[in-house]
């Protein structure tokens, strides 16, 4: 009977996860612009402000919203930096990786994307939240 309603809210959770990426998405762009084009911050100065006040969005927004994790954990935090790190570095890789055999930047960052937003939903919620009551039993791992 677990399985039977762990679909439901599995769906329900990647589609808010997907809607909270969006909004990352959106918060870094802002950051990024208004650094960069506006206060004439470094570029490179700017993606890592951006970034980094994007993935303190998704930190909130996913940890509140997507996977109801109720009381704060530090290891969370640990946790979830663990993951966007390694995803950050797996599409930094993958992207050069892509554009050397010849894939055009657009084709190269969507197949990058979805497999790094895969990666994050994954590490999100079987690891960072793992414990969160949004999360049935039946899928909660112990790592």
């Amino acid at each position: 009977m677990g399985r039977m309603h762990e679909s439901p809210r599995l769906s329900r959770q990647v589609l808010v996860f997907a809607a909270v990426g969006v909004l990352n998405t959106a918060v870094d762009t802002g950051v990024f612009f208004a650094l960069a084009a506006l206060c004439h911050v470094a570029s490179a100065v700017a993606q890592v402000v951006s970034y980094a006040c994007g993935m303190v969005n998704s930190f909130a927004w996913n940890r509140g919203v997507t996977f109801r994790a109720g009381a704060f954990r530090w290891g969370e935090v640990a946790r979830f930096a663990l993951v966007n790190g390694v995803s950050l570095v797996a599409s930094a890789v993958s992207i050069g990786l892509l554009s050397r055999e010849g894939w055009s930047l657009v084709a190269a960052k969507a197949v990058v994307t979805m497999g790094t937003w895969s990666l994050n939903f994954v590490g999100s919620k079987w690891w960072v939240w793992r414990h969160a009551r949004g999360q049935s039993s039946s899928s909660v791992r112990s790592v």
